[in-house]
């Protein structure tokens, strides 16, 4: 059952097509019976089905994209002496006849054309639909537009008095897309992309073309080029590699990369050695049929290449042929390819040489070649008298009975392998041939046909008859020992950098293609780079780091989908890699469609089924092709969808808000409301720290503070909300250590704070920044800004104030020698620490506090018993702060005792158990210490140099 939108042979009884998502029928909304898709009217009750059509279709496009594309920017050398000395009618006259047959090589590659401006012209392809291939297309039409100018100079060149020519600048990379609107002044594309494409224009001589590094890159196995001298382009602050492109190649490669690091075939033994038993039959007489099948990228070219690389090629005749992108409307193309190859004819050769090449190719193969040379002549547009009365049916059965007759006569001359490669770009005149063909194969050949799985080649019933000879190979990505091990040939060590591995298994998966390019990239950019055999990152890996040959493969795939089911994959895109259907169904502009959609998406293998369990949940396959998705939204559109997203989720999961805290602080911060966002940011750092992450809350904090910093003219509320975030922030430079920033920031927020005339804030900050002061090493300081805070928390009569004042105050008296009154402050605060249960801080704090003191007094039991409390504590209530506390005050009574070994286990103990980058020097001190005791000074500096390292910073 063909879809009648794309062609696509469906399975009987499909709803939609696999291929386009395309409805085959759907319900008449006036009867409800199932209509066929292709019907103008229902069969039941005649209603008009169009506007049922229409309604299915309709969607909310973007009125824009943020799309990678190539621009083709190409200007007339000529042009200025022919409005010279022609009358400006005749000037356009011939500039339309020009620019007429400019637009139809432009159409012809599916390029757009952007605007005609007096002598130049400039075209996108990638718009609106992108291509892979687009660098390729581009490349092809200037020639073309090249060869057209020359071709018809020489008859103007008279009038004129100069010859006429183009020059032309290609470049690849980010547009911004539009509708043109002329009264309001807005035009279709903008982006720095256009402006170097002029630029390279300007920078190319007569007949040539220049083009930009992404172009280049894109197209190098296609075309020959030269490096030219990197240029400065305006913009751009470090000089642009930019080629010239002299020819295309006689045999073009889909195999994108021959320079940089390859890896060795890793994860397809078992196809290579299917395919290498079948070349051992073959040249025992017997032929196969091989159909080697997979997604962009899983290898399907480099298996082809390692399987030839195994044969003989002086006993073995190779034979291949190759569909291309922009080929898909030329009909026969692919066996046009291959006969060119076998032939060689070149794509420069004039007419004349093609026929003599034609004939001299064929005549030796076949009895008749009268009765075949004509059709197969007729495929390169050679004129036999033959072929002008007959009848396209005719032609047609000659030409496949002849195209038969060459390859049964290639075959004869010695063991033949006929490989065709990208046939899902193959013309559908192409197919039919290769069908027959292959339907009634009788050939000592061994064919391998290459396609990707959104085509078929066979239906079910030719399979049948062809079973004996026919084998399929369906290639996957490789599993995640594979990619490792394709990871470590690539760069040709086993110790990679921990978070490039990472990267690749979260983000670029098991695709070998783009495996290889990623790596590539990012040693070209200098992000990955090797000295003295070790690989390392100059800098964490980011978006940016995406090859444009990964971005123009996934576009292309994007753009073929139709608008509905883009949009979705958008909006989902927004939500994350993994995403909940709930979430998406929330917030789509298609919730009636979602279903369908989500089925389609699935089908096509751009996202899959995460979950069902407790909440359905899906997750892109890719998370490249997230990506891709993402960054084609406008940052205006990103923004909307980011907000109404978070606003969502916050309604959705009242009751279990704290799970969602990260994800709704993502939302908002990309979302319109900076109060959310700060909220959600200070949220999750709470959330962090105590779950002991700490470096992780101390990004949220930052990215709450930037925010509120930002701010100018600050609200009281917002002040309000800056003191209460410092506040919080506090409890995370203490673990963190980081004593500098800490007592700068807050002493850049003492006026502020002061201001408000909020007692209970401006105390908790107060002690807060004492408590700095103490750990800084100074407690004459410390003790000053500690009596403030104790006296302001008195004042108000706020009990936690007090207690954190209490605490340190009690800290920095043992410091300053002041014992009894260290004693009181401790025990004040832990009687304080009873009404705030859940604030154990306040509780484990201040009693070590008094365990110090008692040390310092020389009470060793009352020291040991405080001790074990603090251990006894930490064990109820799983808090490794209080057991490191307890370990580090332990190894105090015990080094009174004179208890060493003891001593120095209590610290061992006190490492082992923190999970605080601060926390943990308390026990590399009792253990260093101890090793010092002992003389044994080298293990002594091995504990200690970390703390000694923490202390100079």
């Amino acid at each position: 059952m063909k879809c009648p939108k794309c062609q696509f042979e469906n399975p009987e009884g499909a709803k939609f097509c696999i291929e386009c998502g395309d409805p085959m029928e759907f319900h008449c909304p006036k009867c409800g019976v199932i209509t066929p898709s292709t019907g103008k009217f229902c069969l039941e009750c005649g209603h008009k089905l169009d506007e049922a059509v229409e309604i299915e279709k309709e969607v909310t496009e973007a009125k824009g994209e943020r799309k990678h594309v190539t621009v083709l920017f190409s200007d007339m050398s000529g042009y200025t002496a022919m409005s010279e000395r022609l009358d400006p009618e005749e000037v356009k006259e011939i500039t339309n006849r020009i620019f007429g047959q400019i637009s139809q090589v432009i159409n012809k590659y599916e390029g757009f054309v952007e605007k005609f401006v007096g002598d130049a012209v400039m075209a996108l392809f990638g718009v609106p639909k992108a291509h892979e291939d687009d660098p390729v297309r581009a490349i092809r039409v200037a020639r073309e537009i090249h060869d057209l100018v020359q071709a018809m100079s020489p008859e103007l060149e008279e009038k004129i008095g100069k010859p006429l020519s183009m020059h032309t600048g290609i470049n690849t990379g980010l547009v911004v897309t539009g509708e043109v609107d002329m009264e309001k002044g807005t035009h279709g594309v903008a982006g720095d992309t256009i402006n170097v494409a002029a630029r390279l224009s300007s920078l190319a001589g007569e007949d040539e073309i220049v083009v930009g590094p992404d172009t280049y890159h894109q197209a190098e196995g296609y075309f020959t080029f030269e490096a030219l001298e990197p240029t400065k382009v305006k913009g751009k602050a470090e000089p642009i590699r930019i080629y010239k492109a002299l020819s295309s190649k006689e045999q073009p490669s889909t195999t994108r990369r021959h320079h940089g690091l390859r890896a060795e075939l890793i994860g397809r033994a078992v196809e290579l050695a299917q395919i290498g038993e079948a070349a051992q039959k073959l040249r025992k007489g017997k032929g196969a049929i091989f159909t080697i099948c997979g997604e962009t990228g899983t290898g399907k070219t480099r298996l082809v290449e390692e399987f030839k690389a195994t044969l003989d090629l002086k006993d073995v005749q190779w034979l291949d042929g190759q569909a291309y992108a922009y080929s898909q409307n030329t009909p026969y193309f692919p066996l046009i390819d291959l006969f060119n190859r076998g032939f060689r004819i070149k794509e420069g050769d004039p007419p004349e040489e093609v026929r003599k090449k034609v004939e001299s190719g064929v005549e030796p193969l076949v009895g008749k070649p009268d009765d075949i040379i004509p059709y197969l002549g007729s495929l390169y547009a050679l004129n036999y008298p033959e072929v002008k009365e007959v009848s396209p049916e005719l032609w047609k059965s000659r030409l496949f009975e002849g195209v038969k007759a060459i390859l049964s006569g290639l075959a004869q001359r010695a063991p033949t392998v006929i490989c065709l490669e990208d046939l899902h770009w193959a013309d559908a005149s192409s197919i039919d041939l290769l069908r027959s063909v292959l339907s009634e194969f009788r050939y000592p050949a061994l064919f391998i046909c290459v396609y990707r799985p959104n085509f078929s080649l066979f239906t079910s019933h030719q399979l049948n008859s062809l079973r004996a000879k026919y084998q399929e190979i369906q290639l996957q990505d490789l599993s995640l020992s594979d990619t490792q091990s394709m990871l470590e040939s690539l760069l040709k060590s086993k110790t990679l950098p921990h978070e490039l591995q990472r990267f690749i298994q979260e983000n670029v998966g098991g695709n070998p293609f783009y495996l290889e390019e990623v790596i590539n990239a990012l040693i070209e950019s200098g992000t990955l780079s090797r000295d003295n055999g070790t690989w390392s990152l100059s800098r964490p890996i980011s978006q940016t780091d995406m090859p444009s040959t990964i971005h123009g493969i996934i576009a292309a795939r994007l753009d073929h989908l139709e608008n509905e089911s883009k949009r979705i994959l958008q909006e989902a895109s927004v939500i994350g890699r993994a995403f909940l259907y709930e979430i998406l169904k929330r917030c789509t502009q298609l919730k009636d469609q979602l279903d369908r959609h989500m089925t389609v998406l699935e089908r096509l293998d751009l996202v899959h089924t995460r979950s069902l369990q407790p909440d359905l949940e899906y997750v892109f396959k890719s998370a490249l092709t997230q990506e891709v998705v993402y960054n084609g939204l406008l940052k205006k559109e990103r923004q909307s969808i980011h907000e109404r997203i978070a606003l969502v989720m916050e309604q959705s999961f009242q009751d279990r808000l704290p799970e969602f805290y990260e994800t709704l602080a993502y939302h908002f911060a990309r979302g319109r409301s900076v109060s959310k966002t700060m909220e959600y940011l200070v949220k999750s750092g709470k959330k962090s720290l105590a779950r002991y992450a700490v470096e992780e809350a101390h990004q949220y904090f930052r990215d709450a503070y930037e925010i509120f910093r930002a701010k100018t003219d600050k609200t009281d509320s917002e002040k309000v909300a800056l003191l209460d975030m410092l506040n919080e922030w506090g409890y995370v430079f203490y673990y963190l250590g980081d004593i500098k920033e800490w007592i700068d920031i807050f002493n850049v927020h003492k006026e502020l704070a002061e201001s408000l005339e909020d007692k209970a804030r401006l105390g908790m900050f107060y002690a807060w920044l004492g408590i700095a002061y103490h750990m800084e090493g100074s407690p004459k300081v410390a003790y000053d800004y500690l009596t403030k805070a104790l006296n302001l928390g008195e004042d108000c009569g706020d009990q936690k104030v007090i207690g954190y004042a209490c605490t340190w105050i009690a800290w920095a008296c043992t410091e300053l020698a002041l014992f009894d009154e260290a004693v009181d402050f401790g025990e004040k605060a832990q009687q304080i620490a009873k009404s705030f249960p859940s604030d154990q801080y306040l509780y484990f704090k201040s009693l070590a506090a008094l365990g110090y003191i008692y040390w310092f007094r020389g009470d060793i039991q009352k020291t040991l018993d405080v001790g074990r409390s603090l251990l006894s504590h930490g064990e109820r209530h799983a808090n490794s702060r209080s057991k490191v506390l307890g370990h580090w005050i332990t190894s105090f009574g015990q080094l009174n005792t004179g208890d060493i070994s003891s001593m120095k286990k209590s610290g061992e103990r006190a490492i082992e158990v923190s999970e605080d980058p601060l926390y943990i020097h308390f026990g590399r001190l009792i253990a260093g210490l101890a090793c010092l005791i002992s003389r044994d000074f080298q293990e002594a500096e091995d504990i200690l140099k970390p703390t000694v390292d923490l202390s100079v910073k």
